[in-house]
């Protein structure tokens, strides 16, 4: 298999690190600098499979979480789905390999428009249907001669490709790939739309007609722009990131790694906003045998919101660092459980101010500290 011999060297890279010495800050920039690095140029032309992203994740997560290529379940703190969004969606900047192999691959649609001289252009590129379809909502096609953009799949109807708008006309169509200009001669877009049924698919049928309609073409070439950058031209990485477009995080994480202390730290109040910290709850979750009551205050349930926030122990750091950052950070009131907005992340808070702020680089301190202890 031509994807085994990647697979094999991603993992002799574990054989040599001394992971277990590394704290998960260190492990994380290994694996995003040279785990996640390795299969760079591989899925620009070849499609990687499910199996073999799998197995490259298994050792990336393996080594994140515990530092070696064998882990369990129970080692793994926030769930991989998590740690594989970008990092100011809640995530730790993983790649997401299946993703980026796609953000990969749309370069050849890219360059079929941009560089036609190019030798393989003609042939069919390493693309699938769901490749196409995320290039027909990244660009935008603006009609010249006709020429280069495709009647039914390019996005010139108003940022829109027929085939996405009008899909019951498309399904009817005889000719799909050819382009505007040829379509628009003696009307030959109709050709094999005698065959509608239904009073939608005649509907679309009125709409579409009104628009190609008022289609002119000019004397220049066709146009196609990218829209995920201002200068209108294809990056890999804005095509990676438009994959995450409408995802959710509860809490802002480039507040956290943005800030101006060690990467441990940062780290720990990362899993700390998600409640990932092993208290006594998260442990008794975990099977593992050992006391529910606070070993602080020895009077409450340890909790990460109780240990952190609410601990009488807690508290009295709490005060040392309101004096520290000079009123910026305030004392949690009881019952307030909002974590994210004590680190910095939550929608109300002064990122640029935090960053700079060395009382908050000492309250990661103590947070990683209470972590220990």
């Amino acid at each position: 298999m031509e994807v085994q011999p990647l697979i094999d060297k991603v993992g002799k890279k574990l054989a040599v690190w001394k992971g277990r010495f590394l704290n998960k800050s260190g492990r994380l920039k290994l694996v995003n600098s040279v785990l996640s690095a390795l299969p760079t140029y591989f899925p620009t032309v070849f499609k990687l499979q499910k199996w073999a992203i799998k197995a490259i994740d298994k050792f990336r997560r393996g080594f994140l979480w515990k530092g070696t290529s064998t882990y369990k379940g129970g080692h793994c703190l926030v769930n991989w789905p998590t740690t594989r969004r970008p990092k100011k969606f809640g995530g730790l900047g993983i790649l997401d390999l299946d993703l980026f192999s796609r953000a990969f691959r749309l370069r050849w649609l890219w360059f079929q428009w941009t560089e036609p001289d190019r030798p393989w252009v003609g042939t069919e590129p390493p693309i699938d249907a769901i490749d196409r379809q995320l290039f027909r909502a990244s660009t935008t096609v603006t009609i010249g001669d006709g020429l280069k953009a495709s009647f039914w799949q390019s996005s010139w109807l108003h940022g829109k490709a027929p085939m996405d708008l009008y899909p019951d006309l498309y399904r009817l169509a005889w000719r799909k790939n050819r382009s505007v200009k040829e379509e628009l001669q003696n009307q030959s877009w109709t050709r094999g739309l005698w065959r509608m049924e239904t009073v939608d698919e005649m509907a679309q049928f009125v709409e579409l007609w009104d628009h190609v309609h008022n289609v002119q073409l000019l004397n220049s070439e066709d146009q196609i722009k990218w829209n995920w950058t201002t200068h209108g031209d294809y990056t890999s990485k804005s095509a990676y990131l438009a994959q995450f477009n409408g995802a959710y995080s509860p809490f802002r994480g480039d507040f956290i790694w943005k800030a101006e202390a060690e990467g441990k730290h940062k780290f720990f109040a990362w899993l700390l906003i998600q409640s990932r910290i092993l208290t006594a709850d998260n442990l008794t979750v975990r099977g593992c045998p050992c006391s529910s009551v606070c070993v602080m205050c020895d009077q409450e349930s340890e909790t990460p919101a109780h240990l952190i926030l609410h601990c009488s122990f807690a508290r009295q750091v709490w005060q040392q660092v309101v004096q520290w950052t000079a009123n910026l950070i305030t004392v949690p009131q009881p019952g307030d459980d909002r974590a994210d907005e004590l680190v910095g992340a939550g929608p109300r808070s002064s990122s640029k101010k935090l960053k700079k702020n060395k009382g908050f680089t000492a309250y990661l301190h103590f947070l990683e500290h209470m972590e220990s202890t």
